[in-house]
């Protein structure tokens, strides 16, 4: 039976870690086996131990485990509530606090952003929420993630029409989208400029900061409880005060790190920094 005591497994899995440059103990077997079995399937391999003879001796073969493994399944406006909530609301707080502040700068993270999908769908939605000069602010919107393959189709901005069409409401495709062929549109140059892209390993011990907002979807769950929580310490130190935190609808944060932020709204999995956390690192364990 293949399990994660199956020597051959944890050779696999040595080998996949050492090119991603995480830790081995970040990700859950549960996740890792199943991707693996899927491409030993595909490949007619029965054994770990041969799987593995494989990656070592075919490049192009680690390299589509390492996609399968880093890959997040991704669309515009992906889980629609999870936008209305950020129009409707995350958004006109923000801009109260801007305000308060005389600050005219708006910056976003969407982390672990995959094929483009998610920090497009910011973009657009602040110029819903602003208006076409974005009601004079200058956003920034940083999609970073591990997968350079991923990386290299989002900085292009072209996706299938069906799915463009099947996704966006009508409204905003004529709006944001160039139709450069029969079954391709581009996102428009005015969502494009407010975007930068760039590769980042949510595992790094330094964080960019200085965010209103994050968006951390739908990849937590594949990690383990400790990795989580030393995730979202370094989130805490990312947002400002004023913070909000944006998950995956399945994801919540539990044990100590729970400390660290308030629910904002339980439906669109959103929550907003506890800024009156003092002490972090005593009180959750380092860091």
């Amino acid at each position: 039976m293949l399990t994660y005591r199956d020597p051959g497994y944890q050779k696999i899995k040595e080998e996949l870690f050492r090119h991603l440059e995480v830790s081995g103990d970040a990700y859950k077997d549960t996740y890792l086996l199943r991707r693996i079995r899927a491409r030993m399937r595909k490949l007619g391999v029965n054994s770990f131990i041969e799987y593995y003879r494989i990656l070592k001796g075919n490049r192009k073969e680690l390299e589509e485990l390492l996609f399968t493994i880093a890959i997040n399944v991704t669309e515009f406006f992906r889980d629609p509530i999870v936008w209305k909530t950020f129009q409707r609301r995350v958004i006109p707080e923000i801009v109260g606090v801007k305000r308060r502040k005389y600050s005219r700068l708006i910056r976003i993270w969407s982390a672990a952003c995959s094929t483009g999908q998610e920090p497009y769908s910011i973009a657009m939605t602040l110029y819903e929420a602003l208006g076409e000069n974005l009601s004079g602010f200058r956003v920034q919107i940083l999609a970073s993630d591990i997968d350079r393959e991923a990386l290299s189709i989002a900085m292009k901005g072209e996706y299938p029409a069906d799915a463009v069409e099947k996704q966006v409401p009508r409204y905003m495709i004529a709006k944001y989208f160039v139709k450069v062929s029969e079954d391709r549109y581009r996102v428009s140059p005015k969502v494009r400029k407010l975007v930068r892209f760039q590769y980042f390993n949510l595992l790094s011990p330094r964080y960019p900061r200085g965010f209103d907002v994050i968006f951390i979807r739908n990849v937590l769950i594949y990690m383990k409880r400790d990795a989580q929580t030393e995730i979202f310490k370094r989130l805490y130190d990312s947002l400002e005060d004023h913070g909000f935190l944006v998950l995956g609808k399945t994801e919540t944060i539990l044990g100590e790190a729970a400390k660290l932020f308030k629910l904002y709204d339980l439906v669109a999995r959103i929550y907003r920094k506890n800024p009156g956390v003092m002490g972090r690192g005593k009180n959750i364990g380092g860091g």
